[in-house]
């Protein structure tokens, strides 16, 4: 599958202030401007200090991206220079706020920093303020890493008042990139209900994840144009156990949870033969129960284990809460005619307050048909993806229709491949709760060994 995860932008490096058109140069001044607004920062930049500030970039004999929408605009910038020793510094980095979240930061400056490596920088560096947890876990997903001295800077507030900030200083060098693996000793590329995967054996924990799963996807689309394409969020570690009970972990490059990367592990790890025992996964904090039984993998999936009510009706369908990802689902095909689940999660997860949970979905589901469509938002990455199999949301379609119907369920979802995965949950009566999730299915292997990015 290959999904666009944001809408296309139009990028434009600029090389020369004085070049740029007016109109460009006015919208970048209001972009920069409105980004520092509001919290952390709540710095006021006149227009002519936005403009002062961009225009030293260029007395730096620097460079300016940035990124428009058709019909809107510029809506983000990055912009930098360089400094003694091959330090190329980013210098600012801003997005229009009412589009902030949907990637186009990241975006904006990745295009600048692959602009730039072809001058060879040795390493580049930028400054945050130390309460943007959410610009610096960006950073630190394109390969950023944090320094230990932070620094004080004055600030003019939008009320007038002068106030101090704490500035944080991350740094990313370009020479480990020579340094990188060129061959992984072990990967595995499986076919989960079409959700294609790719298991990294190699204990490459620090590394970039992001670029490592760039390269993979990179490497494999090359080499293998007929198959099918490894799903962008779809990359994860197999690493050891804490509890020695566990046969191991999965631990997806985005730190989230994801049931068909889950199932994928426990057929590489058991070798598909019947076995019953337990696994642990990132974004889940205690092991899952799973079976092998002539072929077939069925793993627990993640219901929270509290007295809280993580199953509940909205104005759109039934909201359903996992340890790791929440999704919403919608089985209401009049409300489906009208929207996509990727329109859907953008706007449930501002109605709902959803932006701090880790994961967040949105399930369509015809109770006729079993089809189901999918979207899911990564918080880490800050990236929506179209899915082509969902274990996760199949799992919570099975928990709603539970929900609703007050009782067991054993479902086929069909899911946007073609292909299908079983869900099953267990009802309750004493409780009035479900209590018990699973999907199952098989997995296929498209590639096992050494490969080389």
């Amino acid at each position: 599958m290959t999904a666009a995860s944001v809408p296309e932008l139009d990028f434009t490096i600029v090389r020369n202030f004085e070049m740029m058109h007016p109109h460009l140069i006015d919208q970048s001044v209001d972009v920069y401007r409105n980004a520092f607004l509001h919290p952390p920062y709540n710095e006021y930049f006149s227009e002519e200090t936005a403009r002062n500030a961009l225009g030293f970039i260029f007395e730096q004999k620097g460079h300016m991206v940035v990124g428009s929408l058709i019909d809107i605009g510029v809506v983000a910038l990055a912009a930098g220079y360089y400094k003694d020793g091959g330090l190329y510094y980013i210098e600012e980095l801003a997005v229009d706020p009412t589009l902030q979240g949907k990637g186009f930061g990241k975006l904006t400056l990745r295009h600048l920093m692959q602009a730039i490596d072809e001058t060879g920088p040795s390493r580049y560096g930028i400054r945050t303020n130390a309460e943007n947890t959410r610009a610096i876990a960006l950073y630190q997903q394109l390969g950023f890493l944090l320094e230990p001295v932070q620094e004080v800077v004055v600030q003019q507030r939008t009320n007038g008042r002068i106030g101090i900030d704490n500035r944080v200083h991350l740094t990313k060098k370009t020479e480990a990139r020579n340094e990188m693996q060129t061959e992984l000793k072990r990967m595995v590329v499986v076919y989960p209900s079409g959700n294609t995967t790719a298991v990294v054996f190699d204990q490459l924990l620090d590394t970039d994840r992001e670029s490592l799963n760039r390269r993979i996807m990179n490497a494999w689309e090359r080499d293998n144009p007929d198959m099918p394409e490894i799903a962008i969020e779809q990359c994860c570690f197999v690493t050891k156990a804490s509890d020695p009970d566990c046969i191991g972990k999965v631990e997806m490059f985005g730190g989230e949870f994801c049931g068909n990367a889950t199932r994928s592990v426990i057929q590489l790890l058991t070798g598909g033969k019947d076995y019953v025992g337990k696994i642990e996964s990132s974004g889940v904090d205690f092991p899952l129960n799973f079976e092998v039984k002539d072929r077939i993998i069925s793993v627990e999936m993640p219901l929270p284990r509290n007295d809280e009510e993580n199953v509940y009706l909205i104005d759109e369908g039934i909201f359903v809460r996992l340890d790791g990802i929440v999704h919403m689902v919608v089985n209401d095909t009049r409300i489906q005619a009208s929207n996509t689940p990727r329109k859907m999660l953008i706007e449930l997860r501002e109605k709902y307050n959803l932006n701090s949970e880790p994961a967040v979905g949105v399930c369509f589901f015809n109770e006729v048909t079993e089809k189901a469509d999918f979207a899911v938002w990564v918080r880490d990455v800050d990236t929506i993806f179209d899915e082509t199999a969902c274990g996760s949301g199949t799992s919570c379609i099975g928990v709603a229709m539970s929900f609703l119907r007050k009782d067991d369920v054993n479902i086929n979802v069909i899911q946007p491949s073609g292909k299908g995965i079983i869900t099953k949950a267990h009802f309750n009566p004493d409780i009035d709760k479900v209590s018990l999730s699973q999907i199952s299915g098989t997995v296929d292997y498209l590639f096992d060994g050494s490969y080389k990015l």
